[in-house]
């Protein structure tokens, strides 16, 4: 019986994702609110958050700002999401890119940790290619939505919900194409 036990919680942790976020989705993700209670919370119930210390420092500056920052900001200094310090050089090929220092110390942080990040998860979409070309197994944040229905670690109902709350903050067709692969449950559907 105790040997079931243990074998059942360490196949749950084993099962709870791994994810570094940046501070744009991080935030975005502390902006969701399905109907009951919050996407971050839900989130937090199965996996693991982790930001570098530059995310950090960006979630605290927007902290007076938003909200959204405070509650993140609040998980952050309650170690609910850990902070990891990240010595990044300044003489790489991220210099060459226009991105900001959160999205870069992710990035770094992500290679060095690779066996420990299952996910990268960003809104930036420059840092999601440069992240990609990296090998890093990146989402943006709403492909995070599909990840977690698709492993059974959320229900489709709660997905939708938070993709709804945040639709706001998303051009084009990433809502809409999301909320047909949610509903279909294939990537590849491009019916509405």
């Amino acid at each position: 019986m105790l040997y079931s036990l243990v074998n059942y919680f360490i196949g749950f942790w084993r099962r709870m994702l791994r994810l570094v976020f940046d501070s744009n989705a991080l935030i975005t993700c502390c902006q969701a609110a399905p109907r009951h209670g919050s996407a971050i919370e839900s989130l937090l119930a199965v996996s693991t958050l982790s930001v570098p210390a530059a995310v950090a420092q960006e979630v605290l500056a927007a902290y007076a700002r938003y909200s959204d920052a405070s509650l993140a900001n609040r998980l952050i200094s309650t170690d609910r999401i850990k902070v990891n310090p990240v010595n990044l050089s300044t003489d790489t090929v991220l210099e060459g890119y226009r991105l900001g220092s959160g999205e870069k110390e992710c990035i770094a942080f992500c290679l060095e940790h690779a066996a420990q990040v299952d996910f990268w998860v960003t809104d930036d979409r420059l840092a999601y290619v440069v992240g990609r070309r990296c090998g890093i197994p990146a989402l943006l944040f709403l492909d995070l939505m599909i990840e977690l229905t698709q492993c059974k670690l959320w229900a489709q109902e709660l997905a939708m919900e938070v993709v709804q709350s945040v639709k706001h903050r998303f051009s084009g067709g990433f809502v809409p194409h999301t909320l047909s692969v949610l509903r279909s449950g294939d990537r590849r559907c491009l019916k509405l």
